[in-house]
């Protein structure tokens, strides 16, 4: 079965039991090696240039929740900060301060029994923490698919530090897409499609394995909904740097 998904270009991605591990099974092949060269030129001549495009995209998304919230944020501000970092670090700095910021009116959108009031990962420490980790997994492997499936290396980034098994061409790409993974997970716990009782507590906090099949429909079509925009995206990268 694995061989005739394979021979179709269909990845498969695997997701255990307790939502910790995944595993992703692509088609054996290589390809674009021309496109691949033109990815390590452009990490090496203009990393800060794309890096710095990535981020941009990330605040003026995340603006543009906050101002759906009710949270005015002056975005001019934050990029001109991100246009006038030398370097990665300084744009890695840019991207902490936002983040807090940002996260700080996200939860207090929420019910307080459902999270501390702060991102928590590895292991996450409240429910709301719990499925923006899943479903952050869950889409960086999706980009990752995609990326390789389109030729690119996707261990070779730009914002991101590259480093041993990480995809972190991926976690660039996926910055452009946490907000609307935010305003899903957010929709999801105030419409009470999820609720404490969905979470189980085991050295963290994690979605019991009846509530995720039974959400599985629900993160299918958000999925099928970002996947035109991801291989949008996709596409743009691939011209830039050709």
């Amino acid at each position: 079965t694995l061989l005739a998904l394979s021979k179709e270009h269909i990845p498969v991605l695997v997701i255990s039991k307790n939502n910790r591990n995944f595993s992703l099974t692509l088609p054996l092949e290589s390809k674009n090696s021309d496109l691949k060269i033109e990815q390590y030129t452009s990490a090496t001549t203009n990393r800060i240039g794309f890096a710095k495009y990535f981020l941009e995209e990330k605040i003026k998304n995340h603006s543009s929740h906050l101002k759906q919230i009710g949270v005015s944020v002056d975005t001019n501000i934050w990029l001109q900060k991100i246009n006038s970092a030398e370097s990665i670090s300084e744009l890695l700095g840019v991207e902490g301060s936002f983040s807090k910021i940002y996260f700080k009116h996200y939860f207090a959108t929420l019910p307080k029994v459902l999270h501390k009031g702060k991102r928590s990962k590895n292991p996450p420490l409240d429910p709301v923490n719990a499925i923006l980790s899943y479903l952050y997994t869950y889409f960086y492997n999706i980009i990752t698919a995609r990326l390789y499936i389109y030729g690119f290396d996707a261990s070779i980034s730009y914002l991101h530090e590259p480093f041993r098994s990480h995809n972190a061409l991926s976690s660039d790409l996926l910055e452009i897409y946490r907000s609307e993974i935010n305003k899903k997970v957010a929709q999801w716990f105030l419409d009470e499609t999820l609720t404490s009782e969905d979470f189980t507590k085991k050295n963290g906090i994690f979605l019991r394995y009846e509530s995720r099949k039974r959400l599985w429909k629900e993160i299918k079509e958000f999925g099928n909904s970002l996947m035109p925009k991801i291989d949008d995206e996709i596409a743009l990268l691939r011209s830039a740097i050709s």
